[in-house]
């Protein structure tokens, strides 16, 4: 149940007014010897009389006959504000001209302050205007009346007039007896009123966080829609929150979502690290999301992240994630000293490792560069703000112009089977361009077998033709240009295109045909055209003369290819 935060109790703390210690037998402090006294409660209970029906031919009790006089002092005084309509015998017991006896006598009078009796004695003045007032009224009501609309009419009475303490135990105390689940929309809101009246910033948080805990106030709270622009604004970004971080679930805006974690984060930074570590962990995914503005992630990270167990690998995952934010702001100094904080936590982790290597090797711009050319031209690298190996191709400085110019039409054909470019520039080791691409440069020591070179064939006669009919000329089809994956669905990426150029269709065409026709050949020389069925061999011969036609040659390649994978 929610109850007031400790900072609320604490000596010190704001709001916080030391009691005068009371000496001699009247004092409430622990008995000599004994264990503290539990704190009076700040909400009045029900009275007996009033709420149980089951005894209602028992005479009262000299103990009851006290309570209901009590009772009786309290009518009397507020008789005029509630101008209760009272029978002879009625108005004899509130006078005092009569004793109480008669059980059912006086629960029948007690019934008869119900809620509207009290809303309208409330309307009026002077307790209209007199929240003092109200609230000395409301908490002799409450004694009489079990109406939960007259406990939520009491709180928002003591928000204004006690302390923020007693304020706050007091709605502790009425959560204690609501049943959430038969807890009307229009009492829900009347309840997050209270709360947002009686509870602030981090206080706000925990004693809501506390409330949606229980799963009749969640139901509830879901229900109670649309609500109050004042008290959506205040509860719905931490309900959001609360749905993410818990319930593990949730479709709530980006931007409510971002509110609702900024306010938890607002709190102490003792407060957060108080939080459970599922809970923790949780919030400080959702902040290092790249979506999150800095300022939240850097605050959740920075109370966050060390308050986690170093050894385990929530905490790698998560300092990765930080690192990989701080990366691609470019505060590269910060990302090295969490990479850092990981590898001594964890060491070993090749991941750090590798990112911490690029933190530290040789720039062209956000790119690291791994070393010297694996094959033709592209050599091993790593992107710093994706935080991935990727291919680099570098030229002489006097080249610039040429490889901007070759990055730039990269990008634009955006064709299936063309490495995307990920950055290009210029550093003091001259121009460079790097592109993503899984394998490596690909390399014909020897012919492959007939199916794998039929494939590889027509996959790169069918990049050609889609290079021509894009406008572009290769000067040569090197394999080298190309990435290459073995195994099940191997795949060729072209991604060097050094010495691309803007061609006429045509023209690019026909020279993209005589350099398919020439790597063909490199790859299935006369000895293995021989070991292919008969026809298909005869096409695939047809093809190959020159002048090449692409779409013939494309078609022997796949019709060779099928007899060979039936053979």
């Amino acid at each position: 149940m929610p109850t007031p935060p400790p900072s609320d109790r604490t000596p010190g703390a704001p709001g916080h007014r030391p009691r005068r210690r009371r000496r001699g037998r009247g004092g409430r402090g622990p008995a000599r010897g004994g264990a503290p006294r539990p704190a009076a409660p700040v909400v009045p209970t029900v009275s007996p009389l009033a709420a149980d029906a089951s005894a209602a031919a028992t005479p009262l009790s000299p103990d009851e006959v006290a309570k209901m006089k009590q009772h009786l002092a309290f009518l009397r005084h507020y008789k005029d504000a509630l101008r209760l309509k009272l029978n002879s015998q009625e108005d004899l017991l509130v006078n005092g001209q009569r004793e109480p006896a008669d059980r059912g006598v006086c629960r029948h009078l007690l019934g008869k302050l119900d809620r509207a009796t009290i809303d309208a004695a409330l309307q009026r003045e002077p307790l209209r205007s007199d929240a003092a007032g109200r609230a000395r009224m409301l908490a002799g009501a409450v004694r009489v009346t079990a109406d939960l609309g007259t406990l939520l009419s009491y709180l928002e009475a003591l928000s204004q007039v006690r302390s923020h303490a007693e304020a706050a135990q007091a709605f502790a105390e009425v959560v204690e007896r609501i049943d959430f689940e038969s807890l009307s929309a229009t009492r829900v809101v009347r309840l997050l009123q209270v709360l947002i009246q009686t509870f602030a910033d981090h206080e706000r948080v925990q004693v809501l966080f506390s409330l949606l805990a229980i799963p009749g106030f969640r139901r509830a709270f879901d229900a109670a829609t649309p609500m109050p622009p004042d008290v959506a604004d205040a509860v719905l970004p931490l309900r959001a929150v609360h749905r993410r971080l818990v319930e593990g679930g949730g479709a709530d805006a980006p931007a409510v979502l971002t509110t609702g974690l900024e306010r938890v984060l607002s709190a102490p930074d003792p407060v957060l690290r108080g939080y459970a570590e599922p809970l923790r962990a949780a919030m400080l995914e959702l902040a290092v999301d790249p979506a999150v503005p800095p300022p939240i992630a850097d605050r959740a990270a920075g109370v966050l992240l060390p308050s986690l167990p170093r050894t385990g690998r929530t905490y790698a995952d998560l300092a990765l994630r930080r690192a990989a934010h701080l990366l691609v702001r470019h505060a590269d100094d910060r990302a090295r000293a969490t990479l850092e904080e990981l590898k001594r936590a964890q060491p070993g982790l090749r991941r750090a490792e590798r990112w911490l290597a690029a933190l530290d090797a040789r720039r062209l711009g956000r790119i690291a560069v791994g070393g010297t050319p694996a094959a033709g031209r592209l050599a091993e690298a790593f992107w710093l703000d994706g935080q991935r190996p990727v291919w680099l191709r570098t030229a002489a400085a006097s080249e610039a112009e040429r490889l901007t110019l070759e990055a730039n039409l990269q990008e634009q054909l955006a064709l299936p089977g063309v490495a995307p470019g990920v950055a290009a520039g210029v550093a003091r080791g001259g121009p460079g361009v790097a592109v993503s691409g899984t394998g490596r440069p690909w390399t014909i020591v020897e012919p492959p077998a007939p199916t794998e070179a039929l494939e590889r064939a027509a996959h790169t006669a069918r990049l050609l033709r889609a290079l021509a009919l894009a406008g572009v000329m290769l000067p040569d089809v090197e394999p080298e240009r190309f990435l290459a994956t073995s195994g099940g669905g191997a795949t060729l990426v072209l991604a060097d295109l050094d010495a691309v150029r803007p061609a006429d269709t045509a023209v690019a065409a026909e020279r993209h045909g005589a350099l398919a026709a020439a790597l063909t050949r490199r790859l299935l020389p006369a000895s293995a055209l021989e070991h292919l069925e008969a026809t298909a061999a005869a096409a695939l011969g047809r093809a190959l003369e020159a002048p090449v036609d692409l779409t013939a040659l494309v078609g022997a390649l796949d019709r060779a290819a099928l007899y060979a994978g039936r053979r």
